[in-house]
């Protein structure tokens, strides 16, 4: 036979019960061993140039990279040659954040089709 042990509930009366508390959180300033979390400019987006310009892209291929810059209110993709197009995206707002903190950009060539020019933008 085998008998059954105590009730066993969590009964607040109980000495032996402590409640589970979530760890405390770091205030600004304290350590926190574990830095500041993520940096929210390192990400990589994929888009399609905008505003093509074609005697730039004429010298492109697929594999060349591109340094992307501010150029007034748009953001852009430089080639050696020149402008090659508008950067357009979802997270435009988000990339022009990071560039005026000092984050810059390249932007490698994935696929080029007429004038549609593929590119993969990531973190220099």
């Amino acid at each position: 036979m085998s008998g059954s042990g105590g009730g066993g509930g969590n009964d607040n009366n109980d000495p032996r019960w402590t409640p589970v508390s979530s760890p405390p959180t770091p205030q600004p300033g304290q350590g926190g061993g574990g830095g500041s979390g993520p940096n929210p400019c390192m990400f990589t987006e994929v888009t399609i140039l905008a505003s093509p310009n074609m005697a730039v892209i004429g010298t492109l291929a697929v594999g060349v990279i591109l340094t992307v810059l501010q150029s007034g209110p748009r953001v852009v993709a430089q080639a050696a040659t020149g402008t090659a197009g508008a950067i357009t995206s979802a997270r435009l707002p988000e990339i022009i954040q990071c560039l005026n903190a000092g984050q810059q950009y390249s932007a490698r060539v994935t696929q080029i089709n007429g004038g549609a020019v593929t590119v993969e933008i990531y973190p220099a």
